[in-house]
């Protein structure tokens, strides 16, 4: 012998299926495999709901009118009066559900502004 393994008859079989297949065939044979695939694993994520959960962003801002003299961990936006914080969340947080304003620090000598923690949620 010439040293190559023979071929189980289960994988002849097989090969001689697909080797009788339109170039076409395979190509919707393989396509429905990958949607079928896509389809089971949309079916597990959602089962187990890590489509489900809940979205969060965090915002800290500094509210004044110098961007030089606020936090360097906060974004920094200009006051324009009373609804400052308010405005600023509804522009950012306007595709999620719930939006939750906390002024943290109130009005600071040396930088005349104050610090707000912003938080828009999906829930």
């Amino acid at each position: 012998m010439n040293g190559t393994k023979p071929v189980p008859s289960t994988a002849k079989r097989w090969l001689s299926w697909v080797a009788a297949r339109s170039r076409r065939a395979k190509f919707l044979f393989v396509l429905g495999c990958i949607v079928l695939a896509e389809t089971l694993w949309a079916a597990v994520t959602y089962w187990n709901g890590l489509e489900g959960k809940p979205e969060l962003l965090a915002y800290r801002l500094c509210v004044g009118q110098e961007q030089r003299l606020c936090p360097s961990d906060a974004t920094f936006v200009r006051n324009e009066g009373e609804d400052t914080v308010t405005r600023w969340a509804q522009k950012e947080c306007a595709s999620y559900k719930a939006r939750r304003i906390v002024i943290s620090d109130g009005p600071a000598k040396e930088c005349d502004c104050y610090v707000a923690d912003v938080k828009c949620s999906s829930e």
